[in-house]
């Protein structure tokens, strides 16, 4: 079985060591390259090729979120998998609206960096707690003060339309989902569309996050 390829994008030495002890002990995984700087990043995706992009992006003069941008939009191949100590959370929705596949937290332990990257590989979304907290914050909208609040109210999803719901939770674009149900693109637009009227939300995150809270999906897949 051929191994995942990795590059490794850190400005500390420490931290690119510490996570290459962790991930010696997996099989089917090898860093194939790492990065001190978006230079050596963009040299490093050009010569390797890897499957995974490990990095922290929140280092002045080294990375930073154009960085991720950059990738998703020439490199759509490669699967973003952030390690970092921001847990800004306006830098975490920015991320997601990017469709990064994982964002751990520095402090998160051994076992969680594993799991991520197991989840990662079948193609799904893992978020630390810490980093849903602020997608949870993000996504909840208070009632303006004349306004009447309906967030009790109930709303009736379709099957088709939960099923939309937590392909998109996973990060496909329209395009993927109609290929994947064999519905055509304009059929799931639509859906797509009478979802995000049917429960007021305006994107993905919020849509996420009411997954989350109404059960649809579990924080580990989203």
């Amino acid at each position: 079985m051929q191994k995942m390829k990795i590059l490794l994008a850190d400005a500390h030495i420490l931290t690119r060591r510490g996570i290459k002890c962790v991930l010696s002990e997996l099989d089917g995984f090898e860093i194939s390259a790492e990065a001190n700087n978006s230079d050596e990043l963009f040299e490093s995706i050009l010569l390797f090729s890897p499957d995974i992009l490990i990095i922290d992006f929140h280092i002045p003069g080294h990375f930073c979120i154009d960085d991720i941008r950059k990738v998703r939009k020439n490199h759509p191949e490669i699967k973003v998998f952030i390690i970092s100590t921001n847990k800004a959370k306006q830098d975490v929705i920015k991320l997601f609206d990017l469709q990064i596949s994982s964002y751990l937290l520095k402090e998160c332990d051994e076992e969680e960096i594993i799991d991520a990257l197991h989840a990662v590989v079948r193609g799904e979304k893992f978020f630390c707690g810490k980093v849903m907290d602020a997608v949870l914050e993000y996504g909840h909208q208070a009632c303006p003060p004349d306004a009447e609040c309906d967030h009790c109210k109930a709303i009736s999803l379709s099957n088709r339309e939960i099923e939309i719901i937590k392909l998109i939770a996973e990060g496909l674009t329209t395009k993927d989902i109609a290929k994947k149900i064999h519905l055509s693109f304009f059929t799931v637009a639509t859906h797509r569309k009478n979802i995000f009227k049917k429960l007021q939300i305006r994107n993905s995150p919020e849509l996420i996050s009411y997954a989350l809270k109404e059960g649809i999906i579990s924080q580990q897949v989203a």
